[in-house]
């Protein structure tokens, strides 16, 4: 296949890109933007994913789901469609789907549906700062599960790093401090140099943007909450929400600031802010130590100065002049990534993506650590590290032959839709098959229970039952 689509996740956010017959990478759009808020909405067989579903979610709608990262940590939420009662994680995936076919139908001009695509559509991810390793899992886990094989997940820095040195922007012997800020949190990501893997993450809880662009915001809020007296704000939530909207506002200030701005809701505001004003309550901003402070600190756990170390400051929200010069008071190298050298990363990425052909890498399995002896003396575990091997696209037996029938009593799971007739793999071959008893969803196990035509597999719903807990005997109670 000669297409990728590449996702970028956050907490609060997807973004969609797309490449096509070794074309430039683009952007992939529904509804005017390719970014799309988390929230989602179920009702019968409707599912929305976006701003429409976060229209439902602000209007107390039961039937919307928000605060993604949050809710899937208790296993027993559900959601139900077609029918079929679905754990609240697979939100994520059905809404990601819906992309995935659009740019199948939209973009390739393709007919064909997305469960044909499933096992090769290559499907690449980059993680925001905020997503904790668990998070980046699970996201990678539901489209593995749901028959994708080639996905991969991209490093982004290591990106930006190699158009950094390409351009001899950095020194490459000085470790590199990303600064990130998402969500009105800094994230701070160390590296010990160009070719070093991540080596840490510190965060710093209300310092993820410039100074200037929080004050503004708050500004903001304050100024709607005075209009509209009726009106109950979250200022924690909202303003982690619209500082990357202020960011842009003081991109070309002036000495009244107005305008519209929209909320998490989707509700727009008519606002107007003295700048007059916004420079007075700047004279009392003083938490630029507890950044300061959390740079000193990197750099003593590394046993470097912060003179080895160069500042890089990437998200909008913190690459601003102003934030540059106050770090600038302490730190000697910092310096603020364009936009130029961020669209210069995306294309590097892309052109990997086309010169593997489009096929992911595999990663190698990871050992788990040693463990001690009675002596404290490292005991090395060698495990036996199976060899995973992607399913063989292999037809199956052409009628006459009787080799289907072996198959009888042999255990699967499906990789499409059986509504009737889909598609399951079997030992790592796939084949045609059919449910004739209930519509079967993708990552079902089943059991093959007779054969169709003398070519396909009919098969039913497999479900292991527990074991019975095995009875103690009366020495087994001595020896617990």
């Amino acid at each position: 296949m000669n297409f990728c689509v590449l996702i970028k996740v956050s907490k609060r956010f997807v973004t969609f890109w797309y490449q096509s017959e070794r074309s430039p990478y683009s952007p992939l759009i529904i509804k005017d933007s390719n970014v799309v808020p988390l929230y989602f909405y179920v009702n019968g067989n409707d599912f929305a994913f976006g701003n429409a579903a976060r229209d439902r979610f602000y209007l107390n709608d039961p039937c919307a789901y928000g605060n993604y990262f949050e809710i899937v940590k208790d296993p027993s939420k559900h959601f139900t469609i077609y029918g079929i009662k679905k754990p609240v994680k697979q939100l994520f995936y059905s809404g990601v789907e819906q992309y995935l076919s659009h740019f199948i139908n939209a973009v390739l001009y393709k007919g064909d549906s997305i469960e044909s695509y499933r096992q090769n559509f290559p499907l690449r991810f980059i993680f925001d700062a905020d997503l904790e390793d668990r998070e980046k899992t699970l996201i990678e886990n539901l489209f593995n599960e749901a028959g994708y094989f080639n996905i991969e997940r991209i490093d982004f820095n290591r990106s930006l790093f190699e158009i950094l040195s390409l351009n001899e922007l950095t020194n490459p012997l000085k470790s590199l401090l990303l600064l990130n800020g998402i969500d009105n949190i800094l994230y701070l990501e160390f590296y010990k140099d160009l070719k070093s893997e991540f080596a840490g993450l510190t965060k710093i809880l209300g310092q993820g943007a410039d100074p200037r662009v929080k004050i503004l915001g708050e500004m903001i809020l304050e100024y709607i909450t005075a209009q509209n007296s009726f009106l109950t704000i979250d200022m924690e939530s909202e303003l982690s929400y619209i500082l990357s909207f202020c960011a842009g506002l003081l991109e070309n200030i002036s000495p009244i600031i107005m305008g519209e701005i929209e909320l998490s809701s989707g509700a727009r505001y008519w606002f107007r802010i003295n700048e007059r004003s916004l420079n007075d309550r700047l004279i009392f901003y003083s938490n630029d130590n507890l950044i300061f402070s959390a740079i000193d600190d990197i750099a003593k756990t590394n046993n470097i100065t912060v003179n080895n170390i160069s500042i890089l400051l990437v998200s909008e929200e913190i690459n601003t002049t102003f934030f540059l010069n106050r770090l600038l008071k302490k730190f000697s190298n910092v310096s603020r990534i364009k936009i130029s050298e961020i669209n210069d990363a995306m294309k590097l990425i892309f052109d990997k993506i086309t010169q593997s052909d489009y096929t992911a890498k595999k990663a190698p399995p990871s050992l788990p650590p040693n463990q001690k002896g009675r002596n404290g003396i490292d005991i090395p575990i060698i495990p036996t590290l199976p060899v995973v091997k992607p399913p063989s696209l292999v037809k199956p037996p052409l009628p006459g032959g009787n080799s289907m029938s072996k198959l009888i009593g042999k255990f699967g799971t499906t990789i499409t839709q059986l509504n009737p007739n889909g598609k399951v793999i079997i030992e790592n071959i796939v084949y045609n098959a059919f449910s004739e008893k209930i519509k079967l969803e993708t990552g079902i196990n089943i059991k093959v229970v007779g054969i169709k035509d003398n070519a396909v597999l009919r098969v039913d719903k497999f479900i292991q039952l527990p074991e019975l807990p095995k009875k103690k005997i009366i020495n087994e109670y001595y020896l617990n």
